[in-house]
């Protein structure tokens, strides 16, 4: 019974997994298309994706510039998330240009941040990773 129960509850998370990779597949397909239907490609060079991901940081930042904590938690979530997909939508494009799954890669990065930072050693620290022997 165990083992039925932990297959089904393997199956099911692959099944989340796979649903989870077809939305995150139709956001990038929408986000690509609506580049696409207005002819947009042509002015996307790297340069000018990084300068406009640039941008889109800054205005996100912007929001936050010379707050107080108390005044942060006043600033708009709307403007925030607006500022955060925006974020998104130039490192879609950015991934387009050179081949890049952003769901792998931040998977792969997670990964690897999940070895340099062992919880055991950095739970509760600050400290960078070369430096959580200290």
């Amino acid at each position: 019974m165990k083992i039925f129960i932990l297959q089904r509850k393997h199956y099911c998370i692959r099944e989340l997994n796979l649903e989870m990779n077809r939305k995150f597949d139709d956001l990038k397909d929408l986000i690509l298309k609506f580049r696409e239907d207005r002819d947009w490609k042509k002015f996307h060079k790297i340069k000018d994706l990084l300068i406009g991901l640039n941008i889109e940081v800054a205005e996100l930042q912007e929001l936050f510039l010379w707050k107080s904590e108390e005044q942060i938690k006043e600033v708009d979530k709307s403007k925030i998330r607006n500022e955060i997909a925006d974020i998104y939508i130039f490192l879609t494009y950015l991934c387009d240009e050179f081949e890049i799954d952003l769901k792998e890669a931040v998977d792969a990065k997670l990964k690897m941040n999940n070895e340099k930072y062992p919880i055991e050693k950095s739970k509760g620290s600050n400290k960078k990773y070369n430096e959580l022997n200290n």
